[in-house]
């Protein structure tokens, strides 16, 4: 039986996606019906500070040429450096919320969510491939249908 993903919360097998915790809970991989990704937006307070840091931008570069003064400047390189390292920062350590979603018996269900890009990845591309073994090699389930939600 081979291990397509022996990961800390999921272990997904040629035969079963399993979610490990207190109460795990298994998925047969010959039940699970068209599977797909659903993709959360950001959270407010990574919009509005973006947002935030591309107006100082605009309001630096609009008031730069306005002044002479050295201490200006300094402030102006501030107040536009600060927002931008801030949005930089928030959008590197926080990701987007993703689910790996399915059918099965007839109820569609989230098989597992996360914020880690990388994890989501990965658990994503073992279950295609337990999909594609379960389905014969001939089919091909190289991508997975996307919904932003």
């Amino acid at each position: 039986m081979p291990t397509y993903y022996p990961g800390p919360d999921v272990m997904i097998t040629d035969k079963a996606f399993t979610v490990l915790g207190d109460r795990p809970i298994r998925f047969r991989i010959a039940d699970l019906v068209d599977p797909y990704i659903v993709r959360g937006s950001r959270r407010p307070v990574g919009v509005v500070t973006g947002r935030f840091a591309i107006g100082s931008v605009v309001a630096g570069t609009i008031g730069w040429p306005m002044h002479d003064s050295t201490a200006f400047h300094l402030a102006m390189l501030f107040v536009v450096v600060s927002p931008a390292l801030a949005a930089g920062a928030y959008f590197r350590t926080t990701g987007r919320p993703q689910q790996l979603r399915a059918v099965h018996e007839k109820i569609d269900v989230c098989l597992y969510s996360t914020t880690n890009e990388q994890r989501f990845g990965q658990i994503r591309r073992a279950l295609v491939r337990a999909l594609e073994e379960h389905r014969g090699h001939h089919s091909s389930i190289a991508w997975l249908r996307e919904l932003e939600r």
